[in-house]
């Protein structure tokens, strides 16, 4: 049986909250040594703490908040079907989180702020073994019933992005958003984000599923 993850795609160049930064700006790490020494110390608290591998093979992306004073909460997944079949790989992640100390808040102009982190976590990861690409479902994107991938994604999303909301030029963003074990695509968020409430509106809507194309649901 695949493992199923659930993954954010990065497309082009929203917030979740006026208060809590989607990503660590530039330069910047959610830990001390960055995300090589995150996951070093999350195998060292498994073997610390005797963890037993899942008994079917899990993999699940969870987003966490480190807060100014460096603590960290796990933001809540909506896509209660991926939860549910990984629920053991989910349970020992929180728990090895929780022993970890060495959590960095963002900064922004010498002020801390709240920010998410995103990782995709599995027992290979955990357990310091090599992962296989072709141990994960990846998503598959169909239109008009047939079966295409990101590119055909792109070809119509162009078609439908419409210019003349703006006529800046030298404008560009990234939209984020997850796809959920349904085909759905969710949890949007753009960098460099317009002040044009109907721009953003238009971005988002061009990057949804749609009747006749959309994200083919996880198996």
């Amino acid at each position: 049986m695949n493992r199923i993850i659930i993954f954010s795609l990065m497309l082009f160049s929203a917030a979740v909250s006026a208060q809590i930064l989607y990503k660590y700006p530039k330069d910047q790490d959610f830990y001390e040594g960055g995300r090589e020494a995150f996951f070093k110390d999350l195998q060292q608290i498994t073997v610390n703490n005797n963890y037993k591998p899942c008994d079917k093979q899990e993999a699940l992306a969870m987003r966490f908040v480190v807060y100014p004073d460096n603590t960290v909460k796990y933001v809540a997944d909506e896509d209660t079907k991926a939860v549910e079949n990984n629920k053991c790989l989910k349970d020992k992640v929180l728990n090895a989180i929780s022993q970890t100390k060495k959590w960095k808040s963002a900064e922004v102009d010498g002020k801390k702020v709240p920010a998410m982190f995103f990782a995709s976590f599995s027992d290979d990861l955990l357990f310091n073994k090599p992962t296989e690409r072709s141990d994960f479902t990846l998503p598959v994107y169909m239109y008009k019933d047939k079966e295409s991938d990101i590119m055909k994604f792109r070809d119509n999303f162009i078609k439908c992005f419409d210019n003349s909301y703006r006529s800046d030029n030298n404008y560009s963003f990234t939209i984020y958003f997850d796809v959920n074990t349904h085909g759905e695509a969710t949890f949007f968020h753009i960098d460099n984000i317009s002040n044009l409430d109907k721009f953003n509106e238009m971005v988002i809507k061009c990057a949804s599923n749609t009747k006749k194309s959309y994200i083919k649901e996880f198996l």
